[in-house]
Order: structure tokens, then C-alpha cells, then sequence
């Protein structure tokens, strides 16, 4: 088993403060210096428009300032990791703004605006192509918002909820076990959300989704492909039993993988397309990739020195 070196760390901790957004700064002491959820939140807060959503190049791909569900679904991401209560200022606007651009006719949200062909993006992020390239929103990103109007339920329509619920559990349902990494990965975290109901439901569907769909081979690991560890995100989860030995194989591989400069790297490009722009966007998802790869090192127990329960963090609260 191989864990990082403290030389190691400190090298990963000198590029995320040297290099990293504020948020992505403000999100590693929150996880390995006592840092405060507040701090995090309020970096968050430069990203919120004034509808609720989130853009500002948030999400690292998507240069728009313009709100995206996807944009948005990444900061909820990051509500859920610090725990923020329900009837935070910013939680509740971005909810408002998912109930303000719900598409009722067909259950799902657009995953990006128009406008995101006016900036900076990745070659997937086109408007005109992604209802294809999404699967019309059926399970990305409409399964991981579900989860989060569950988690955050406070002035969601209870009718609004029964009513996609119903219409998310069956579409997975009818999905082939062997899931797309774009539909397995919003599902996850559409099962991860604690008050969704039969949420062991999805988790059997993932089960048997994970055996099919998870990349086994390390040599792959190095491009694009879905690693073990975007599956098992804790030594809790339920998908971590049939993983067990991909994942230990995996946190060697990411021990492995950390850059000269302490990063570990984005396994995509932009393939020449706007390359100034993807230069930022590598850098700033280093940053993010760097502090996501130290946390999940920490949680299996592979950092240096420490246990996982003593790095384990208490339980924090924002402030409203």
C-alpha cells in the first residue's frame, strides 16, 4: 500500500495556495487546517448570479459568466461537502433557481444556456449539440438535481418532488446496467442524498452499473476513463465492496500520478480549441483536482502519519 510522503503533501499544499482559486484554497484548509465552512462559502458566493445560479467559470470548462445547471449542480456539490444548513442565503437562491428553470413539459433542466457558445468553453459544451450529447437531461443533470431538492427541500414543492422522483427512479430503471461515465456519475450523487426516497434503489441499479462500467485497467487510468475512485467516493459507500481491490489499485495510482509541481492534472484537454483559455482552465482545475485527490487519499487512509479518523473533520455550520 503506498500513502503519500509529507514531502509529498506539502508540495500539493504549496500549489494549491501558490496556484489555486481562492475557493479551491479556502476548500483545503476547510479539509486539512481547521479552516471555516463560512470562508468557503463566501468564496463560493463571487460565482452566484443575480437568478440564483451559478457560472463565472465555476465549473473550470465553461467559461460563461452566464448561470448553468451544470455550473450550479457543481456549487451544490460543494454546499453538500461543507454541509451548509438549507436556509442559507445562497442555498436558497440556488434553489430558487432551479424551480425558476425547470422545464415542465420535459421534467429536465438544459445542462447549459445559449450563451455558453459566446465564451470560452470545452469542445462538449455546445449548446446546440447537447441535448444529444446529455441524453435530453434525463439523467444529467436532472438525477443530481433531484438529490439536491431533496437535501435542501425548504420551499420545494412536495408535488414537484414525488412527482420527478417517480419519473428518475423508472428512467434509470430502463437504463442497461453498462451506464455512460455522464449518467453514472449525477446518479451517485442522486443516491448519496440521504432523504431521497428508495434511495436503495438506485443503489442496486449502481451496483450492478459499477461492475459493468468501472475502468479496471491502470494503463487507462492516465486518459479519460471512469476510475474507481469517481465511484467509491468514502470507505462507506455501497459500491465500495465490489471495488475493493480497483480502488486499492486506484489510490496507488493517484500516489503515483502527482505532478513535479505537487498537482495532480486534468486526464482531458480542450484539443486545441482556444488554447489560452484552456491553459486557465487547466490550471484552475489542477487546483481542484489536487484538493479532491488529497481528500479522497485521506478518507482511505493513504496521507502520511495520520489515521482517517483523526483526519476526519467534526461536523461544522454555516451561517445564514
Amino acid at each position: 500500500m503506498k500513502k503519500l510522503t509529507q514531502t509529498a503533501f506539502q508540495r500539493a499544499r504549496a500549489f494549491v495556495v501558490d496556484q489555486g482559486r481562492e475557493l479551491d484554497r479556502r476548500r483545503f484548509e476547510f479539509h486539512f487546517e481547521a479552516g471555516s465552512a463560512d470562508a468557503v462559502v463566501v468564496a463560493l458566493a463571487s460565482y452566484q448570479n443575480d437568478d440564483g445560479g451559478f457560472g463565472h467559470g465555476l465549473e473550470p470548462d465553461l467559461r460563461t459568466p452566464t448561470s448553468s445547471a451544470i455550473a450550479t449542480t457543481v456549487a451544490f456539490q460543494i454546499f453538500r461537502e461543507i454541509r451548509a444548513p438549507a436556509d442559507h442565503a445562497l442555498v436558497r437562491k440556488g434553489i430558487e433557481y432551479w424551480l425558476a428553470t425547470y422545464d415542465e413539459s420535459r421534467q429536465v433542466w438544459p445542462i447549459v444556456p445559449p450563451a455558453v457558445n459566446e465564451a470560452f468553453h470545452a469542445p462538449w459544451w455546445n449548446y446546440e449539440k447537447s441535448a444529444e450529447t446529455f441524453g435530453q437531461f434525463l439523467v444529467n443533470p436532472r438525477a443530481e438535481i433531484l438529490g439536491y431538492l431533496h437535501d435542501f427541500s425548504d420551499g420545494v414543492p412536495m408535488r414537484l418532488l414525488k412527482i420527478l422522483t417517480e419519473a428518475v427512479l423508472e428512467h434509470l430503471d430502463s437504463l442497461p446496467d453498462e451506464m455512460k461515465m455522464e449518467d453514472i456519475l449525477p446518479s451517485i450523487r442522486l443516491a448519496e442524498t440521504k432523504a431521497l426516497p428508495n434511495r436503495d434503489r438506485v443503489w442496486e441499479k449502481l451496483v450492478r452499473a459499477a461492475a459493468h462500467s468501472v475502468v479496471r485497467d491502470p494503463e487507462q487510468w492516465a486518459g479519460y476513463a471512469l476510475k474507481p475512485l469517481w465511484l467509491v467516493s468514502s470507505p462507506e459507500s455501497p459500491l465500495a465492496a465490489g471495488l475493493a481491490h480497483e480502488v486499492e489499485m486506484n489510490l496507488d495510482f493517484e500516489v503515483e500520478q502527482q505532478g513535479e509541481d505537487g498537482s495532480w492534472s486534468p486526464t482531458w484537454t480542450w484539443y486545441g480549441q482556444y488554447p489560452e483559455a484552456w491553459e486557465q482552465a487547466k490550471r484552475e482545475w489542477q487546483a481542484r483536482i489536487t484538493v479532491d485527490t488529497l481528500k479522497a487519499l485521506r478518507d482511505f487512509g493513504r496521507l502520511p502519519n495520520l489515521s482517517r479518523k483523526q483526519k476526519a473533520r467534526p461536523r461544522q455550520t454555516v451561517d445564514p
